[in-house]
């Protein structure tokens, strides 16, 4: 249709019929695209044999519309005219961004074989698709295709936004700012398709041509810089260059900073402010391109998920950018490309912040377990593997905080020099290692503070109904303990032997005098013969208990 289209531009009170009557010719070359006029009139011929049965429509670019008018003139000169304001050309709306108007006399087949020419008034068209993109088409075809083409676009937009509800659900718990730049550039896809495919005056019927228009513009402009912001963010440390982060930067916010300074609110813009507003995409996409590959060549596995998600939409975009500026008319059909590869791109995009959390999150667990090996290397003994003389104080001085320990012992092992001296130091280290993991098995706090010498911080046990709980608790330890190395250290002819000092925990008692405490009662035990629990000073009645029972 658009090589037999026809221009001409008039002032915005003249009528078709004046038009028409002052014999000024309509301009058919190759720049007649190249009209202005704040009323321009659109002249193409109406082939009733080559065009479908039933009403005929004029369909084109709703973009930056106003007021129009449809003409079809007779075989006898008569006119049939049909005009439309702004808001009633958005309830002839039809899916991907397009007008349809009823051809007057077109319904009725005794009319519809006498019209020859068909003139449509566009009032201050806004860009020159309003005019290229005009075509005669078949409003049944079309009324039936606006039902299945509104559940496509509902789909995709319904497609685009599962990726948002993840990354709303994970960000509360991962706090990783690229997932927010992802969900503005989904929100602004979702937001795009939404209103270039026509379904905004589907659930707002009420929305003007301007608003839409807008709508379209800012969300491209908002979603394309949030994508650069997003590469950033999204690809592993060091594999974008400094200087280049800062090139991306810049280039990501130019369609916005261009947006607002071209697009005003009333939409009374320039053909050539739309063209700056088209042109400043080209470096976004083209920085992104190198940067693309740059991190690619630095070894980053992350960005092949926006190689493969970004590059067809860069290439539907260069397409788009040079028919917004009206370097060629191009095909509409391409349009729908892009909505296909916008979602298809928020769904890899989305796989590679899935992938991209996975990762963080295994160097983040691995990270955890190192920390966690040093802080057990730095808190524990390294041959017994029980708490350290270290990982004892602090316990000791959270006890005075929480209470949970009643009474401080101090384990001697009888006679141990005597076990390295005979059976060697391999035998004692052994020795060592069976006293260590028979402590670790008791509910209580166990530590090693020196050569053969142990540590208890004994839990009050309210269940333990024995009188002197503390002492008896601890002659069972202990005779565990015998028993242990006699099963486990065979080599030793003789019984291993512990003895045992015990102190009353105070609520305000320092450590070094709890340790004095069971320190001096340790000594008493050995030098009262050893093999023996003194829990309380050896001029009391009762200042000794027997460990343990030894048998070999």
């Amino acid at each position: 249709m658009s090589d037999r289209l026809c221009t001409q531009s008039s002032a915005m009170d003249i009528s078709v019929a004046t038009l028409l009557k002052s014999g000024k010719p309509f301009d058919c070359s190759t720049d007649k695209y190249a009209v202005e006029g704040p009323r321009v009139w659109v002249k193409f011929p109406f082939l009733a044999d080559t065009l479908p049965g039933g009403t005929v429509e004029v369909q084109g670019d709703n973009n930056g519309l106003t007021s129009m008018q449809v003409h079809a003139e007779l075989d006898d000169g008569t006119l049939l005219s049909s005009s439309f304001s702004a808001q009633e050309v958005t309830k002839y709306w039809r899916s991907k961004g397009s007008y349809g108007l009823p051809v007057p006399g077109s319904d009725k087949p005794e009319l519809r074989k006498r019209i020859r020419t068909v003139y449509l008034a566009i009032d201050r068209p806004k860009v020159v698709s309003s005019i290229s993109l005009i075509q005669l088409a078949s409003k049944q075809k079309w009324d039936d295709l606006t039902l299945p083409l509104s559940i496509m676009f509902a789909t995709l937009c319904g497609m685009a936004i599962m990726p948002l509800i993840y990354n709303a659900f994970f960000y509360g718990a991962m706090r990783y700012n690229f997932m927010l730049w992802h969900s503005v550039m989904i929100a602004a896809t979702v937001c795009y398709t939404f209103s270039s495919s026509g379904l905004i005056f589907l659930v707002f019927p009420e929305t003007s041509l301007i608003t839409k228009m807008l709508l379209n513009y800012w969300t491209l402009a908002i979603g394309v810089s949030a994508g650069g912001f997003f590469l950033l963010r999204f690809v592993e440390p060091g594999k974008i260059a400094p200087w280049l982060k800062v090139i991306i930067t810049v280039t990501a916010l130019l369609p916005v900073i261009v947006t607002a300074s071209v697009m005003r609110i009333d939409g009374g813009y320039s053909m050539d402010a739309r063209n700056y507003y088209h042109a400043s995409f080209l470096p976004v996409f083209f920085v992104v391109l190198y940067a693309m590959g740059h991190a690619l060549r630095r070894g980053s596995r992350a960005i092949w998920y926006q190689i493969a998600g970004w590059t067809p939409i860069i290439l539907f975009s260069l397409d788009r950018v040079a028919r917004g500026m009206d370097l060629y008319i191009g095909w509409p059909i391409l349009d729908y490309g892009l909505y296909f590869m916008l979602v298809l791109e928020t769904i890899i995009l989305a796989l590679g912040v899935a992938n991209r959390i996975f990762r963080l999150r295994q160097r983040h667990e691995h990270t955890l377990r190192q920390q966690a090996e040093l802080t057990l290397l730095a808190d524990t003994d390294g041959l017994t593997m029980l708490h350290n003389r270290r990982s004892f104080e602090r316990e000791f001085d959270r006890n005075q905080r929480e209470g949970r320990y009643s009474h401080l012992a101090i384990i001697d092992i009888d006679f141990f020099k005597r076990v390295n001296d005979r059976y060697g130091h391999e035998i004692g280290d052994t020795v060592l290692r069976v006293v260590g993991s028979t402590l670790n098995a008791t509910p209580h706090f166990a530590a090693r503070i020196g050569g053969e010498e142990f540590t208890l911080l004994i839990q009050t046990d309210s269940r333990d109904k024995r009188k002197n709980y503390p002492a008896n608790a601890l002659a069972d330890i202990c005779q565990a303990l015998i028993q242990a190395v006699d099963d486990e250290v065979p080599e030793i002819r003789e019984p291993v032997t512990f003895s045992v000092g015990v102190a009353t925990i105070g609520r305000r008692a320092s450590l070094r005098s709890v340790m004095a405490t069971a320190d001096r009662r340790l000594y008493d035990a050995k030098n009262n013969g050893r093999n023996q629990i003194v829990w309380i000073d050896l001029s009391s009645n009762k200042s000794a208990k027997p460990a343990g029972t030894a048998s070999r």
